[in-house]
């Protein structure tokens, strides 16, 4: 595998450069091999400076330098490369085909139905994924294909699913699934290129769309609107639904809920997850199924044993979508470049160019 650039600093750089300047996305990738970084909740804290200037820690984080280019090498070796959609070979309107997987997952249960597969043709023995609801969401390690099943659903906080993975290391699973947001993806592949941590052990990483993700204070806002025992969220175009237990649907105006959107996700630059094997997410269309992107050779693979052994279905992606698709994904970017914490971001000047310069997808 090609070793990307990194910037070398310690915890006391991570404090200073990422989490004072509230660009943490508590994914969850600097914890787990260090005593001193911790989770409390959704919050990730340095408790005491190791003084280290090389450490793990700020050169696996999302919002430390980031050399895109030579991650993407790393990964997708001399494939095609778009730079407002990421690598991609295909891209599908894909759901589960069992209506069981369709009912517990969100929209039509590819992430679900993918992951189960995955781990039932051995591609994976584990996987790291979030559980809960949405009143209280968590990290959660997966060792069985029930485990994988219960974790269906999406969730809008941002649980650090990748504290679990040296947990997952010292329980002996050496072939382990991701399944996160762009930025957990990011970590994901910075963490397999460092041996220290076994990062080599990342099997499998499915990212998810994400342009935005909400602070922990949704607990209370939930708990103030009587919403803490909804057993699931969606966010549509119009409004913000909530299912309670008893199958009746509250919605809520977006902008009740805009003001919990956290700083760090306004300096995203990957809202599509760009280094996963596959990445999936809404098609805002049609509810009973997903938008899927095919991305590595290993998501290829997948899919295409997915798809012939009658777990997931898959249809050509609309052509009258791909403009909207791709006209979302430009202005996110074009905004994320013009902001002045957009240094991290390690990518050509022609690409920066595109976007700062360029108006072809507007």
């Amino acid at each position: 595998m090609e070793i990307s650039k990194v910037e070398y600093n310690g915890a006391a750089g991570l404090q200073k450069k990422v989490l004072e300047r509230r660009l943490c996305t508590v994914c969850g990738a600097c914890v787990g091999y260090c005593p001193y970084i911790k989770t409390f909740g959704e919050q990730v804290a340095v408790i005491h400076d190791c003084n280290i200037c090389d450490g793990v820690c700020y050169r696996l984080c999302p919002r430390s330098f980031t050399d895109y280019e030579g991650l993407r090498q790393s990964v997708f070796g001399a494939e095609d490369f778009d730079p407002v959609l990421g690598t991609h070979t295909s891209l599908y309107f894909a759901r589960a085909e069992s209506e069981k997987i369709r009912a517990q997952g969100q929209y039509g249960g590819v992430v679900t139905a993918l992951s189960l597969f995955a781990m039932q043709q051995g591609l994976i023995d584990s996987a790291l994924m979030a559980g809960g609801g949405p009143s209280g969401a968590r990290p959660f390690l997966c060792s069985t294909s029930q485990d994988i099943f219960e974790m269906a659903g999406s969730k809008y906080t941002a649980v650090p699913t990748l504290s679990l993975f040296q947990e997952a290391v010292k329980n002996g699973f050496q072939r382990v699934g991701i399944v996160g947001r762009p930025c957990q993806v990011t970590a994901s592949r910075k963490m397999q290129q460092v041996k220290e941590i076994s990062g080599q052990n990342i099997a499998l990483v499915i990212g998810l769309f994400c342009f935005w993700s909400l602070s922990a204070e949704l607990y209370s806002f939930l708990q103030e609107k009587g919403l803490s025992n909804c057993s699931r969220m969606d966010i549509p175009r119009d409004g913000v639904n909530f299912l309670q237990e008893d199958g009746s649907q509250i919605t809520l105006p977006l902008e009740e809920i805009r003001p919990l959107i956290k700083d760090t996700c306004l300096a995203c630059y990957d809202p599509l997850s760009e280094l996963a094997d596959v990445s999936v997410g809404s098609t805002e269309q049609y509810p009973g199924w997903n938008t899927l992107v095919v991305r590595s050779n290993r998501g290829r693979q997948l899919v295409a044993d997915a798809n012939k052994a009658g777990i997931i279905e898959l249809q050509p992606y609309p052509h009258d979508r791909l403009p909207v698709l791709r006209r979302a994904v430009f202005q996110k970017k074009k905004r994320v470049l013009e902001r002045p914490d957009s240094t991290y971001i390690g990518i050509p000047d022609w690409e920066k160019e595109s976007f700062i310069k360029g108006g072809g997808e507007e």
